[in-house]
């Protein structure tokens, strides 16, 4: 997966990860959706245990498969988190989501 992990500060200051779930030419299907799913679900795991507040995933703007499997899988497993669209001038037509964490 390309450009797996970089942070930009917000506008708050503190750094959010950032997290490409792109899939590399010639992956597809459902076992390339679960590879990303457990991905999600891992960088999660740690930003939860590092104490962070947000996490970016960003899936492409495609077919929206991974976006709505990546929101259900947050929404069945992480009550104390919450999904919404990245903002557009920020992250244009990547398709990215912003997980906010609650304590």
């Amino acid at each position: 997966m390309k450009g797996s992990r970089s942070s930009r500060p917000p506008s708050g200051g503190s750094k959010v990860r950032e997290i490409d779930l792109h899939l590399r030419p010639g992956q597809a299907g459902v076992e390339a959706l679960e590879r990303q799913l457990a991905r999600v679900r891992g960088e999660l795991n740690s930003s939860i245990k590092a104490g962070a507040r947000e996490i970016v995933f960003i899936h492409g703007s495609g077919s929206g498969k991974l976006r709505e499997a990546l929101r259900a899988a947050i929404a069945a497993e992480y009550p104390s988190c919450t999904c919404h669209d990245a903002p557009f001038a920020r992250y244009g037509y990547n398709g990215a989501t912003i997980v906010t964490i609650r304590k």
